[in-house]
């Protein structure tokens, strides 16, 4: 199939779509065609990579059918609060709050500073 003969095939079969959509849809694929043919793709090739036209028209068809043409406002509703997930009762043997834990980068940065500190004091004294 040659350039002429896939836009016509495109043309007719987009017939129910508005003019400026067809239009752009046919100027997209053609460009589509350019920059293929610009890379060394022959233009059967070209048109062969983009699919069987009567694929194309009926992708866009039935797009134009299912998206509505006017777009519904969403509806601002109140947000439900959400019920708290179920809390998982543990036993602790005894009343003492847990120890903090330190992570181990924390003690090696302080252990670092120290030795610096100590090198700056070291240094002085000399």
């Amino acid at each position: 199939m040659n350039r002429s003969d896939f836009f016509e095939t495109l043309h007719h079969g987009l017939r129910s779509l508005p003019e400026d959509e067809r239009a752009s849809i046919i100027k997209d694929l053609d460009e589509h065609i350019a920059v293929s043919l610009e890379n060394r793709i022959s233009e059967a090739d070209a048109i062969a990579l983009l699919g069987d036209p009567s694929e194309i028209i009926d992708q866009y068809v039935q797009e134009a059918v299912v998206v509505p043409k006017r777009v519904q406002q969403p509806i601002i509703q109140k947000s439900m609060p959400q019920p708290d997930p179920p809390q998982v009762q543990t036993e602790t043997k005894t009343d003492k709050p847990a120890a903090k834990q330190i992570s181990p980068f924390k003690i090696v940065l302080i252990a670092g500073m120290c030795f610096i500190i100590l090198m700056l004091l070291l240094d002085a004294l000399d």
